[in-house]
Formats: C-alpha cells, sequence, structure tokens
C-alpha cells in the first residue's frame, strides 16, 4: 500500500454534481460505492451503488477496477472520505468521495438489502446471454403494463399504461437488433416470431411479473398518477438491476452493453419525472 496519500488528492462531488453525473455517464466510467453497514444500505441508497462497507474495503478491493473512477459515500460523508483515502492509497487513481453523504441526498432512493448476487445472471454470461436476459425482462414489462389495462378505470391512466407498453416493446426491438448483430441475422426469425418464444417470468429489475400483477389485482390503480410512479418503481429497479450485474461481468463488451442499458432505463426515468411534474403543475392551475 502506497503511504502518503491524502484528503487534497480525493475529489469532492456534491450530491447535485453526482446525479448529473450519473445521468451522462452512458458507458459506465463512474461506480458508485456505499461503504455503510448492509442494514443502512437497504434502509436506503443510491440506485446502481455497490455496497463494500468500510471494514471490508481493503480485503474487497480487488472487486474494483482501477480504471474506472471511484465514487464513495455513506452517511454524511466522513466514512467515504476515508474510504477515498484507503483506495487512493491502493493505487486507485481517480477516487472521488459525494459530500454530505445521505444526509444531503434529495434525489432518488432504493430499498431493499443487498443481493451478493442478482438472480437470473450467473456473471459468466457473454454480450449474446445478457441481451437474451434483457429481451426477456422488457417483455416482462411489456406485458405487465398490457395486463394492467383492464385494471384501471381512468380513460388517461389506460392511455398512459398503453404507451409505456408501446415504449418497452420499442426497448425491446432495439435491444432484439443488438441481438441479431452479435448473434447473426441469419439465425433469427422475425421480431414478432422471436418475442412470442420468450419466457414470461420477471420485469425489469428482476420483479416477479406474477407478484407484481397480483398486488394490482388487489387493489388497482387510482389515477394516471400512480401509473406513473408504479413504472417510475420500476424502472429505478431497472436502472439498479443493469449496474450491479455490470459489476459481476468480466467481459468488458458485456460490461459496456450493460452500463448502456442502465443508462437508457436512467432516460427513460428523467421522461417520467417530467411527466410527473407536468400534471402536478396542471393540478395546481
Amino acid at each position: 500500500m502506497r503511504i502518503g496519500c491524502s484528503m487534497d488528492e480525493v475529489k469532492r462531488l456534491s450530491p447535485e454534481e453526482l446525479k448529473e453525473i450519473l445521468e451522462r455517464d452512458k458507458m459506465g466510467q463512474f461506480v458508485v460505492v456505499d461503504v455503510r453497514q448492509p442494514e443502512e444500505y437497504g434502509a436506503g441508497h443510491i440506485p446502481g451503488a455497490r455496497l463494500v462497507p468500510l471494514g471490508e474495503l481493503e480485503a474487497r478491493h480487488g472487486e474494483l477496477e482501477k480504471g474506472k473512477k471511484i465514487v464513495t459515500y455513506c452517511r454524511s460523508g466522513h466514512r467515504s472520505m476515508g474510504a477515498a483515502i484507503l483506495l487512493c492509497g491502493m493505487g486507485f487513481k481517480d477516487v472521488y468521495t459525494m459530500e454530505g453523504g445521505m444526509l444531503d441526498w434529495d434525489h432518488e432512493i432504493l430499498t431493499g438489502p443487498p443481493r451478493e448476487r442478482p438472480e437470473l445472471v450467473t456473471g459468466k454470461e457473454k454480450v449474446g446471454g445478457v441481451l437474451m436476459i434483457a429481451l426477456k425482462l422488457e417483455k416482462g414489462s411489456r406485458e405487465f403494463y398490457i395486463q394492467s389495462v383492464g385494471k384501471v378505470k381512468s380513460k388517461k391512466a389506460i392511455k398512459t399504461l398503453q404507451r409505456l407498453a408501446q415504449i418497452e416493446e420499442e426497448h425491446m426491438k432495439k435491444v432484439y437488433d443488438r441481438y441479431r448483430q452479435v448473434i447473426g441475422q441469419d439465425k433469427l426469425p422475425t421480431f414478432n416470431m422471436f418475442e412470442q418464444k420468450l419466457n414470461l417470468e420477471s420485469m425489469e429489475g428482476g420483479i416477479d411479473i406474477n407478484r407484481a400483477l397480483l398486488r394490482i389485482e388487489k387493489r388497482g390503480f387510482r389515477d394516471e398518477m400512480e401509473v406513473l410512479e408504479v413504472a417510475l418503481e420500476k424502472e429505478y429497479a431497472s436502472y439498479d438491476f443493469y449496474k450491479r450485474v455490470a459489476g459481476l461481468m468480466a467481459d468488458a463488451d458485456t460490461r459496456d452493453l450493460l452500463h448502456e442499458l442502465a443508462w437508457k432505463e436512467r432516460n427513460h426515468i428523467n421522461s417520467l419525472l417530467r411527466e410527473i411534474e407536468e400534471i402536478v403543475k396542471e393540478e395546481l392551475r
């Protein structure tokens, strides 16, 4: 370990700066590391963040790529500064810390305990295998929106669900085109024939589609706003899923693809947030 790494060598980011970076980071150059305890992470973490508690960081630093820009954060910014100094001393060149920690983070969070290995992946998949997983997840989300149409009464909510289903189908087609490039165009049937054979088990984020539909079955959607809020929840889970799975992949092309998919989900999130803002403004007029 190198001796003499100081706070001056650690770059500081405000929560707003980190949020902007994550929205632009199409290729996953930044890796966000939560250095708190698992219970704290489960209570609320930045979507896509990896959990490596400070006490485990020295032993587990090999899980982080030295060619990436590492951003540490914690509750208040003090543990994360210690983590950043530790990483700097171990040879990491681009180390950042988020000032103020989660106490100053006023943006989106996800809750729930961390899973060492997200469902649906082994970590050994190549590009083709990851694309197949992505296709199944996108189809699951589309079917969730289609099947949810019969559970709402508001015409606006119905139109929103139909539009969300269409967006997921467009995502599927883009992933399918990429899959054809990888597998070979002559080896695959048309998109419509191909997608009919895909199994329906999970939706984006690795969420069980049947459980999600059962929850909606029990109470339905109240209005258009709730439809958008549910969609937002699913998109954040998807973004978090793709970012965390990327960290498991040994193959560089596969990691890049997962970061790109996460970035696309991030763009969809921003679109949904703008729609919600417009509804709120309209209600206040």
